[in-house]
């Protein structure tokens, strides 16, 4: 058995395609068993320099945490619809910059490590908040993860070529 696959295009770095994006995944998808965020971006969209999207936000605030959470709040029914629903969002064991919490678009001192971390950790408790407020093993639950050292854009962009390759 192959289940077909549906694509679906987005900047996520714009809630209001994200918004677009939930309307249209809804009606496509009336019930959803799963819906992972691994979406995520570093260093002002691999600029080195802190970037706002056209909304104000900062950059990777908005992909790597604001799109993730404002998708899974419009796809909640759906997901719940499924009964045995589950909701993954992607954090990573750079989560921190917990300093900075006040400053979430990091106006005040802007890295790219420090704009990332703070979004991992924002993802890590939103996803904790979600399942307190909403979950309801094993009907629906709420899970974070990190997922692992894989060679990608982003790892080579931060730390260096030393990840696992995918393949």
């Amino acid at each position: 058995y192959t289940p077909k696959v549906h694509g679906f295009v987005a900047d996520l770095s714009l809630m209001s395609d994200v918004r677009k994006l939930g309307e249209q995944v809804s009606k496509e998808f009336p019930v959803i068993h799963g819906l992972l965020n691994n979406a995520g971006t570093f260093a002002g969209d691999y600029t080195g320099q802190r970037k706002e999207t056209l909304e104000g936000n900062e950059y990777s605030l908005a992909v790597n945490v604001m799109a993730p959470f404002l998708l899974t709040s419009l796809l909640l029914e759906n997901v719940r619809a499924s009964g045995a629903g589950r909701v993954l969002i992607t954090s990573s064991i750079s989560a921190g910059s917990n300093d900075a919490l006040n400053d979430l678009k990091c106006q005040k001192r802007w890295s790219d490590h420090r704009a990332y971390e703070l979004s991992k950790l924002c993802d890590a408790m939103i996803t904790m908040e979600l399942h307190a407020r909403y979950g309801d093993p094993p009907k629906l639950c709420f899970h974070t993860m990190d997922p692992g050292t894989v060679d990608t854009k982003m790892l080579r962009a931060g730390w260096g070529s030393w990840g696992s390759p995918v393949s």
